[in-house]
């Protein structure tokens, strides 16, 4: 069958045009034609658009950046649109810097430049920048850490930090395949865990999941390692920990995933003179109403952020997820629960996931939420459940032990947190009545953590299966 007519003629031009400008050049280290590169930048914005001048301006591109032609003799040649849709994807040389120290400015510029950029120029940079990215998950699968060495910022995590403002910036475009393709390749090659040498870190602290370690020399890196064994959470930690930042909800900036050789981890920019708040409770017992004050002011604001869903999951669908793979429920239980989760209310702003109040940090008068590997989007009662889980449910011992106070004090938390979260006027036996059985479906992410049924838990599940 013959192929259908259609009207290339600027792509056409445009194709003949960039293939004279990088006539005779490389793509870096490649072995390759240039051209290839803005030929396969044209080709991934087709599968966005059929617009032939946004077409046109990703296979032209680079010509400005990368050769003699100017934008004014693009505009001649091709118009107005193509020229500023190049121009748009055009870098500042900076020239009075070397190309080391202007790296970091010249990328922010950039990465600053695209998130106000239209959409049609973010649909050219998409093609531009998942081309690159290929070439780099390519290349890093053939030569891994070593690759880095090629670039004139050798840092891994620099590269990192780019590709993931990028990512940020193109997030409009977030519902195309070449998008999704763009942020899978990101985590593929920057969620390979780096080897460190935990000799150059120090024990400061353990938890439920793992220890954290303070780096020995520099004081804004600190270390969270997971227990051995521990493989999908701390991958999944570091991947919506970035996102969770991006937003701008306040939690540490995150870095990479490591490993030690046994386990794996992630390290964090260190928030000097951290306190939990459960720790703090515990060591004065006499300010559970402030914290509890503030921990529902804190919940009341990350409950009211809404999120954009195509980045972060589903509560309902983590449940549901879990559910299935939870070995300790029985069918009926299951289909039983099942029900209730699918009948819950629906919500699009922000949850914790685990919303101990272990898992908030203050240093000074900033607060933070940490350990956001269950962050997800949904109705505020799946979150709530974890804190009257973590007051109400928890038995003394579980409570010491985890959240370092006794049980009068966490169950006089929940009492200064209601009033704060749900208003002066709420009535507590209501609102106990109806987050008791979300606090029994955090059996799910208990149990999926420990690895062993939880009935202490479960109970306030009963009314389900009556």
């Amino acid at each position: 069958m013959a192929n259908r007519p259609l009207d290339t003629h600027l792509l056409d031009r445009a194709i003949g045009f960039a293939v004279q400008a990088h006539a005779g050049t490389e793509r870096r280290g490649k072995g390759y034609p240039y051209i290839l590169h803005p030929l396969e930048a044209a080709a991934i914005a087709a599968t966005i658009t059929p617009d032939q001048e946004i077409l046109a301006a990703a296979v032209l591109h680079d010509t400005v950046e990368d050769t003699d032609v100017t934008v004014e003799a693009l505009r001649a040649e091709f118009g107005d649109r193509i020229a500023e849709l190049v121009a748009a994807e055009s870098d500042d040389p900076m020239e009075h810097l070397p190309a080391s120290a202007s790296w970091h400015t010249r990328k922010q510029a950039a990465i600053d430049r695209l998130a106000r950029a239209s959409h049609d120029a973010k649909i050219v940079a998409m093609g531009d920048k998942l081309s690159n990215m290929r070439a780099i998950a390519q290349d890093y699968a053939a030569r891994g850490e070593e690759l880095w060495k090629i670039f004139h910022v050798t840092d891994r995590r620099e590269h990192e930090w780019h590709y993931r403002g990028l990512a940020a910036s193109l997030s409009e475009l977030s519902g195309t395949a070449a998008y999704q393709e763009f942020v899978r390749l990101i985590d593929e090659v920057f969620s390979q865990p780096v080897r460190i040498d935990l000799a150059d870190y120090e024990p400061a602290g353990e938890g439920a999941n793992g220890s954290s370690y303070n780096h020995r020399t520099d004081p804004d890196v600190m270390l969270k390692l997971y227990k051995p064994g521990v493989t999908r959470q701390p991958m999944d930690e570091v991947n919506v920990a970035r996102k969770v930042f991006e937003t701008g909800i306040p939690t540490p900036e995150p870095g990479e995933l490591v490993t030690d050789g046994e386990r794996l981890g992630i390290r964090f920019r260190r928030i000097p003179g951290k306190v939990s708040f459960s720790r703090a409770i515990g060591e004065d017992p006499s300010r559970v109403g402030e914290f509890a004050t503030l921990f529902a002011q804190m919940c009341r604001q990350l409950h009211a952020t809404r999120l954009d869903t195509s980045r972060f999951e589903n509560v309902k669908d983590r449940y549901l997820r879990l559910l299935d793979e939870n070995p300790f429920f029985t069918d009926f239980q299951k289909r039983r629960i099942v029900k209730f989760i699918r009948q819950a209310p629906d919500a699009d702003t922000a949850l914790h996931g685990d919303l101990q109040f272990s898992n908030v940090i203050f240093a000074g008068d900033k607060r933070y939420f940490i350990d956001l590997g269950d962050f997800c989007y949904g109705h505020p009662l799946f979150d709530l459940g974890m804190v009257y889980l973590c007051s109400k449910l928890s038995s003394e011992d579980f409570i010491r032990e985890t959240y370092h106070m006794d049980k009068s004090t966490a169950i006089a938390f929940w009492d200064a947190f209601v009033p704060t979260y749900f208003g002066p006027d709420a009535d507590p036996q209501a609102i106990e009545r109806e987050v008791r059985i979300y606090a029994g479906l955090k059996t799910l992410i208990i149990e999926r953590d420990t690895r062993c049924p939880m009935p202490e838990f479960r109970a306030a599940l009963e009314p389900l299966f009556k």
